[in-house]
């Protein structure tokens, strides 16, 4: 899982700049300035004009320089992993950031020497993430195994040419492994052209959607599959790098980020190229006639403000929302008005991560959940809807070992039942989710099942 972060930056290098002047000259006629192509980011220091700039909520002072283990040379980038808990962050990661940008689409490799102090598994490394969230460019390597050894690691680029002015030079993410932090240690990043990376092949998920005209979808599960040395490597790769198109654009069209939209009526069918290389894989679009929607909004709560803790609706103060559509669920939503009332649709609903981890809720003195649907699909059985909360328990860390949580599940028969049509209220006891043994550190609400379409409104919890 990879949770949604604000970030900010925290700059622990030094960038010096350096005024020229000399005599004039006329520049009407001169070509744009190339950009440097130097390749290295830490060779026993800092690449030129490179700031580190970590993540927000991570450890800010992970990052050091050692001289006492290295790979070659006198020093080595140390990287203190923090202990589940730990006040000062997380977990430990951030990204080395050209103050201007460089040219990388001579080499065809990032590459880095690493080890640990015990055998782990890195949660995310690479490189394209420039610390601004607008990022194009992203390419990374996930849960990548890491020994108490020194390893060279080959993060190939998917599409070079589209690194013509990158500032992104590499990034990390690591969390606590089973709760507990270690030391990684990191040497000779740079760029390369090893000549030893052949065969790629691009890929996109297959995917089938439906919605109506003005829904959006996004094309997932872009990466490019390489033989390096003669072993098979995905890395994955943002959209960016891919160039779209869609069989029928009239039904729905696709832009530069993979961003689909629906238009009219009918079926098409999203592709993806990786410069002149076809992908696999692909996304089948079925754009149906606008269901109706809810006409009336949903009831209004009637609990004093000072007895709830509301996650959306318009009658309370709302508390931050990391995303109501996680990286790693499989829905759709977008914000809709009922009669001037705000609403979250969700459209495409397999299972919806809503997460609220950079700001936790403390609901230990509270004593139900609430939350309004509407839905215009059958609700006869099999129809069923879950709803489902995660704590992170006392330590407020995802996977820290003291984790828990409950789902409840609802059908035409449960009470409160699933009806079409019609708004339905669930006001649920924190008894009833058996298994959420702790509600200090709230992190996500889960919603799944097989009802394509559901309108959600005051979401929150009360006593």
């Amino acid at each position: 899982m990879t949770a949604s972060r604000t970030i900010h930056l925290v700059a622990l290098a030094a960038v010096v700049i350096i005024g020229i002047s000399g005599c004039a000259r006329d520049t009407e006629t001169l070509e744009p300035a190339a950009f440097p192509t130097h390749a290295e980011v830490f060779i026993d220091g800092f690449g030129p004009n490179i700031d580190y700039q970590a993540f927000g909520g991570s450890k800010v002072d992970a990052l050091d320089i050692t001289t006492s283990d290295v790979y070659r040379g006198i020093r080595a980038l140390s990287v203190t992993v923090p202990d589940a808990g730990d006040p000062a962050g997380s977990f430990a990661g951030g990204a080395f950031v050209a103050g201007s940008p460089r040219d990388l689409s001579g080499y065809d490799a990032l590459t880095f020497r690493a080890k640990a102090s015990m055998p782990a598994t890195l949660n995310e490394i690479g490189f394209g993430n420039d610390n601004t969230g607008t990022s194009r460019y992203v390419a990374m390597l996930e849960d990548v195994p890491i020994s108490t050894t020194w390893k060279k690691y080959v993060l190939p680029l998917p599409l070079p040419a589209k690194l013509n002015a990158e500032r992104g030079l590499f990034f990390y993410a690591e969390g606590p492994e089973n709760g507990y932090g270690y030391e990684i240690l990191i040497d000779d990043i740079q760029y390369e052209n090893l000549g030893t990376i052949a065969h790629p092949s691009p890929s996109i998920s297959t995917l089938t959607v439906s919605g109506e005209p003005g829904d959006n979808f996004t094309v997932e599960g872009t990466a490019v599959t390489f033989d390096i040395s003669g072993v098979e490597q995905t890395i994955l790769a943002s959209p960016g790098y891919f160039t779209f198109s869609s069989s029928d654009p009239s039904v729905a069209t696709v832009d530069e980020n993979g961003r689909i939209e629906a238009v009219a009526t009918g079926t098409t069918v999203i592709t993806a190229r990786l410069g002149d290389l076809d992908a696999k894989g692909s996304v089948t679009v079925t754009v149906g006639a606008a269901q109706a929607g809810p006409g009336t909004p949903a009831p209004v709560p009637s609990h004093p403000a000072a007895n709830v803790i509301a996650l959306f609706s318009n009658a309370y103060v709302s508390v931050p929302v990391d995303t109501w559509s996680a990286d790693w669920d499989m829905a759709d939503v977008k914000d809709v008005t009922v009669a001037g009332d705000d609403v979250k649709k969700y459209s495409n609903l397999v299972f919806a991560g809503i997460e609220f981890i950079s700001q936790t809720i403390d609901a230990s003195d509270l004593t139900h959940f609430h939350m309004d649907i509407w839905t215009p699909d059958p609700t006869a059985a099999p129809a069923i809807l879950k709803i489902k909360l995660v704590d992170f328990g006392a330590n407020g860390v995802y996977d820290g070992g003291d984790d828990s949580e409950h789902e409840l599940s609802f059908t035409a028969t449960s009470s409160p039942a699933l009806v079409t049509g019609s708004w339905i209220s669930f006001d649920i006891p924190f008894s009833r989710f058996a298994g959420l043994r702790n509600r200090g550190h709230l992190a996500q609400l889960i919603i799944s099942g097989n009802l394509n379409t559901v309108y959600v409104d005051n979401v929150y919890f009360r006593k």
